[in-house]
């Protein structure tokens, strides 16, 4: 199967987890081989990526080659260093057998949450005043977290209390990594 097929199905398998179909694991390539695989989904949402960084505002004394510059380095890092952190935490909690299905769908289903959220900022950002847009991606920040933690509570069998301490810490780790990357933007100053 290509990867343009089995990003298909995988997607179609990450709405199906989203309405809870106990059956929705079978849509992915859940091998090793499906997991690296799973990583081409940032190749597919580059795209929208860059059409998002060209629809919000660079920050004021930020000039635009370092604002394209920090965010080209931001985006591999993203895609990397939630899955390396999750495998020390899986491997913790005596979950590693199921870290790759973990990862595997999480990644796959990015196509979905985060295409969506930076869709919607897009329109918010090019309709709506910033109070409006603030709220929306607000909302959209809350759906995405809920639909983390729907993926950590059926690709690693934890109960709930255990996956949204998880995603949490996926949480923390997102906010900690968008404060490096707003300090290093405004050159070491404060954020």
């Amino acid at each position: 199967m290509s990867v343009w097929q089995e990003a298909k199905q995988s997607v179609g398998g990450a709405v199906r987890v989203m309405r809870m179909d106990p059956n929705a694991l079978q849509d992915f390539n859940l091998t090793i081989d499906g997991y690296w695989r799973s990583f081409y989904a940032a190749v597919y949402l580059a795209p929208i990526y860059i059409l998002f960084l060209l629809s919000v505002p660079v920050p004021q004394d930020v000039s635009i080659g370092r604002f394209w510059l920090i965010e080209i380095i931001n985006y591999p890092l993203n895609w990397a260093l939630w899955p390396l952190i999750s495998y020390y935490i899986c491997r913790g909690a005596g979950l590693v057998d199921k870290y790759t299905t973990y990862i595997t769908v999480y990644n796959w289903a990015q196509i979905i949450l985060s295409g969506l959220r930076m869709a919607l900022i897009i329109i918010a950002f090019a309709l709506f005043p910033l109070a409006v847009t603030s709220n929306l991606i607000v909302l959209s920040l809350i759906v995405v977290l809920a639909a983390e933690a729907l993926i950590i509570r059926l690709t690693l069998d934890v109960s709930w209390p255990q996956a949204l301490l998880i995603e949490s810490l996926a949480f923390v780790i997102a906010l900690l990594l968008g404060l490096v990357k707003q300090f290093v933007m405004m050159g070491g100053g404060p954020v």
